[in-house]
C-alpha cells in the first residue's frame, strides 16, 4: 500500500516540547534527536519518526526538520527547507544526509521511542537497525518488482523468436570454420600420415609442408597442414555468425552466434552459443526501429538471462570478441525468413555470397528500406557501390529516383557493362562521372585504379588526352620513383605523388605564361628538374614584382611624410630588404610586412636619430595616414620623447596630406 501524502501531512508536526534540562540536548556528538509515534493514517497503522536538529532543540525551537512516515511496505519523508517550504523525499533513512549512515548522527529521545520502532517491525534488532533493515527490505522488493517487470517485457519480446535452423551447425563446420591436417613431422619422409580435423579421417599426403593447403579426399573441405608439434596445447579458432529470422509480426531478428573451436587433440572441441539478438521492425509511423539484446551470464536473474542494450565492453577502440556482431551470414533460410516482411526482396544473400566475408547485417537491412535502388545495384553486380552506400559514404552521386542503371549512376548507357566489370566503389564512380564524354575514359579509370590515383587528374587533362597523360606519367615514374630528396627520403612514394607534382608543374607554367601547346614545355624529359626550375623562376618573378610594387609605393609618397624634431627624423626604406634588415636589427616581425606594403595595405617608415641615421631606432606602421604601430627593440613601446615626436608629426604632417593607403 502506498502512503497517502495528503493524509500524512496532517501528522507532520506533533507540537512536541522537550525538556531543556535533558542531557541529550547538550550532547555534542549527536546532531539529530528522533521521536516516534504510531498513528492511524488513512485507516492503516503507520510509524511516524520526527527528526529534530539538536542545536535548535537546545535553543527551545521544537520544529522537526524531517518527518518520516513508514508502513509495512512503503516509506516516505517530508523534509523542511530553510525557506519554510517542504519537499517529499523517497530516500532511505541512512541516505537522508550528505554522508552515509545517517543513523550514526541520530539518537532516540527516549527508550520508548526505540522500543516502539522494534515492536512495529516485530524484530529483535535495535531501533535504528530495525528501521534501516525494514527499509532495505522494501527497496529490495521494489528492485525485484522492477526487474521482474522489465524481464517480463523481454520474455514477451523473445516469444516470437523461432528455433535456430537445423543445418546451422553443419554449415558452420563446412563453410565458416577452418580445417587442419595434423601430422607428425619426420624429416626426409615424403609420404606423411595425418588426420583431417574436419572429418576425423586418416589421410596420407606427400610433400607436406607447414602452411600448405590441400583438399580432403573424404569430406572435400580445404585444410591447412600443421604439424602436431606446432599445435601446442592452447590452439583455438573462433568466429561469429548471424542468423536472420522472422519474428512473426513483420519484423526480423538478427541472432548473433559465437563459435569456438579448441584443439587439444586432432578433433576440435566445439562450442556454439547465441550471445546477442538485434530486432529490426517498422513502427506504427512507418519508421525503422531497432532493439539490441545481449545474453548475460551473471547470476541474479528472475525470468531470463537476456538483457536489453548493447553488450558492455571496456572500450569501443579495443577488440571484444563477445561484443562483436560482425559475422558470416547463414543464407539457407533467408527465402522463408524474409517472406511477408518489408525485406521480402532484400538481396542480403546475394551480397554476402559475393564477398564471402563477415558483415554487419543490421545496417544492410536499414539501408535496404532507405535506399530504393539498393536491390537494383546488387543484382546489377555493383557490390562495391552497395558496400560504400551501406557502411561508408552517402549516396549523393547516385540518382535513386531513376529506374535505368545508367541514369542511377549518372553515366552513359554504354558504360554500364564496363563499370560492372571493374565493380567501382563510390569514390571511383565520382571520378568516372567527371569524365563524361571524354575519349579514353575507360582506359584512364583502369590506369587510376591500378596505380591508386584518386585526385589531380582533371587539371592535367585540360592540356592533353588521357592516353598521352598516362603514357607520359608511366615513362616518368619508371625512373623518378628511384629519385631521393636531399634528406635521403623517396621523393615519389607512389604514382599519386607524381601526378600531383605534374599538376603543380602545369599550374606554374600557366603563371609563367609558358606555351603549354609546346611539347617541350608540356612533356619535359625530367619532370622533377623541370618542376623545380619553373618553381624557382616563379619565385624570382614574384620577388621582382614585389620589389617593383614596393618601389612604386614609396615613389608615390616621396617627401610626403618628411619630419624632423628634437634630434629625430622620418626615414623611408628604399627596397624590401631594408624592412627585413630593420626587423632583424630590432628583433621584431616587421620583415613580414613587405608584401602588405606592395599590396597597398600599409606603409612602413623608420624613425631615426639624427646623430646616426643608419642605426635602427623605431619602426612605424601607417594605415590611413594614422600611425597604428610604433615599435622599438623587441617590440617595446615608444618612450615619452618618441611618443611626443609621433604626436607632433601626426598633427603637423599626417593630418595635412591625403591618405596614402586605406
Amino acid at each position: 500500500m502506498k502512503l497517502n501524502k495528503k493524509e500524512c501531512r496532517k501528522f507532520a508536526d506533533p507540537g512536541l516540547k522537550m525538556q531543556l534540562n535533558n542531557g541529550l540536548l547538550h550532547a555534542d556528538q549527536i546532531e539529530y534527536i528522533v521521536c516516534t509515534a504510531v498513528k492511524v493514517i488513512d485507516h492503516h497503522k503507520t510509524l511516524v519518526l520526527y527528526v529534530y536538529p539538536r542545536e535548535k532543540a537546545a535553543q527551545g525551537k521544537f520544529k522537526p526538520c524531517m518527518t518520516i512516515f513508514h508502513s509495512t511496505d512503503d516509506f516516505i519523508t517530508l523534509s523542511y527547507r530553510d525557506d519554510g517550504k517542504t519537499v517529499w523525499r523517497t530516500a532511505a533513512f541512512d541516505r537522508l544526509d550528505n554522508d552515509w549512515y545517517f543513523h550514526n548522527k541520530c539518537a532516540f529521545y527516549s527508550s520508548k521511542d526505540a522500543v516502539r520502532v522494534r515492536r512495529y517491525f516485530k524484530t529483535d534488532k535495535s531501533g535504528f537497525k530495525a528501521l534501516v533493515s525494514a527499509q532495505y527490505a522494501i527497496l529490495e522488493r521494489r528492485r525485484l518488482d522492477r526487474q521482474r517487470s522489465k524481464e517480463k517485457r523481454i520474455v514477451k519480446r523473445m516469444a516470437g523468436v523461432p528455433a535456430l535452423p537445423r543445418g546451422l551447425k553443419g554449415w558452420i563446420h563446412r563453410v565458416v570454420m577452418p580445417a587442419y591436417f595434423f601430422y607428425d613431422y619426420c624429416r626426409g619422409v615424403k609420404d606423411v600420415p595425418g588426420i583431417c580435423s574436419a572429418c576425423g579421417k586418416e589421410i596420407r599426403l606427400s610433400g607436406v609442408k607447414q602452411g600448405n593447403k590441400a583438399i580432403c579426399p573424404h569430406c572435400g573441405k580445404e585444410f591447412t597442414a600443421k604439424p602436431r608439434s606446432r599445435r601446442g596445447s592452447s590452439m583455438y579458432d573462433r568466429d561469429t555468425c548471424q542468423v536472420i529470422q522472422s519474428t512473426g509480426d513483420g519484423g526480423l531478428v538478427v541472432r548473433i552466434i559465437k563459435v569456438y573451436y579448441s584443439y587439444q587433440g586432432d578433433i576440435p572441441k566445439v562450442q556454439i552459443y547465441e550471445n546477442a539478438r538485434q530486432f529490426i521492425f517498422t513502427n506504427q509511423n512507418g519508421r525503422i526501429c531497432a532493439e539490441a539484446y545481449y545474453y548475460s551470464y551473471k547470476n541474479g536473474v528472475l525470468l531470463t538471462h537476456w538483457k536489453k542494450g548493447e553488450r558492455p565492453k571496456f572500450s569501443q577502440w579495443q577488440e571484444c570478441f563477445e561484443a562483436d556482431t560482425c559475422g558470416h551470414v547463414y543464407t539457407k533460410n533467408l527465402l522463408d525468413a524474409l517472406a511477408g516482411t518489408p525485406w521480402q526482396y532484400c538481396p542480403i544473400a546475394e551480397f554476402y555470397n559475393y564477398w564471402q566475408e563477415p558483415m554487419e547485417s543490421l545496417p544492410f537491412l536499414f539501408a535496404y528500406l532507405n535506399h530504393p535502388r539498393l536491390e537494383h545495384l546488387v543484382k546489377t553486380g555493383l557490390n562495391s557501390l552497395v558496400s560504400d552506400m551501406v557502411y561508408r559514404y552517402n549516396s549523393k552521386c547516385l540518382d535513386e529516383t531513376q529506374n535505368r542503371t545508367h541514369r542511377i549512376l549518372g553515366i552513359a548507357a554504354e558504360d554500364v557493362d564496363f563499370l560492372r566489370s571493374i565493380d567501382p566503389d563510390m569514390e571511383t564512380l565520382k571520378i568516372y562521372q567527371g569524365y563524361a564524354g571524354m575519349k579514353g575514359r575507360r582506359d584512364l579509370i583502369v590506369w587510376q585504379i591500378e596505380n591508386k590515383v584518386s585526385r589531380d587528374v582533371l587539371p592535367v587533362l585540360e592540356h592533353m588526352t588521357p592516353h598521352k597523360a598516362t603514357r607520359y606519367l608511366d615513362s616518368q615514374y619508371g625512373f623518378l620513383r628511384l629519385r631521393k630528396t636531399p634528406y635521403g627520403a623517396q621523393r615519389y612514394q607512389n604514382m599519386q605523388a607524381l601526378v600531383s607534382e605534374y599538376r603543380d608543374y602545369l599550374e606554374i607554367c600557366e603563371k609563367l605564361n609558358y606555351n603549354l601547346k609546346n611539347s617541350f614545355v608540356l612533356y619535359p624529359k625530367d619532370l622533377q628538374k623541370a618542376h623545380d626550375k619553373a618553381l624557382c623562376r616563379l619565385k624570382h618573378k614574384a620577388d621582382a614584382k614585389k620589389k617593383q610594387d614596393f618601389a612604386a609605393v614609396y615613389k608615390s609618397i616621396a617627401g610626403r611624410f618628411d619630419f624632423e624634431k628634437d634630434g629625430m627624423k622620418i626615414v623611408y626604406p628604399a627596397v624590401p630588404d631594408d624592412v627585413i634588415s630593420e626587423g632583424h636589427a630590432l628583433h621584431h616581425c616587421v620583415g613580414e610586412y613587405t608584401s602588405r606594403v606592395a599590396e597597398h595595405e600599409c606603409i612602413i617608415l623608420f624613425l631615426r636619430q639624427c646623430d646616426d641615421e643608419t642605426k635602427a631606432f623605431y619602426t612605424i606602421e601607417i594605415r590611413g595616414n594614422k600611425p597604428v604601430q610604433v615599435r622599438g627593440m623587441k617590440n617595446c613601446s615608444p618612450t615619452p620623447e618618441v611618443d611626443k615626436f609621433i604626436k607632433a608629426w601626426e598633427q603637423k604632417v599626417l593630418k595635412t596630406v591625403p591618405a596614402a593607403v586605406a
